[in-house]
């Protein structure tokens, strides 16, 4: 992964709300981390609508949501 992804991985998981998905995160491997970041990378950098629903739902404000679209922005969207 690259410093960038390693950077939003451990901003996602300092800010993340549920217990549950903390600890999952904390259960899968490197490659695992890496996969999910693949899988998740199109909602994050371009279905903006998907993920602020999905943080919204997760139990974020709106500012703290907006700030978690900007960090994906800046982290693993720009090239």
């Amino acid at each position: 992964m690259s410093d960038h992804e390693k950077e939003w991985v451990e901003y996602s998981y300092a800010h993340e709300k549920s217990d549950g998905t903390k600890r999952a995160w904390e259960e899968l491997s490197a490659e695992g981390v890496k996969s999910y970041l693949e899988r998740q990378r199109p909602t994050l950098c371009g279905d903006t609508a998907s993920l602020m629903k999905s943080l919204k739902d997760a139990g974020y404000e709106a500012g703290e949501a907006q700030d978690y679209k900007e960090k994906a922005e800046d982290l693993l969207c720009s090239p």
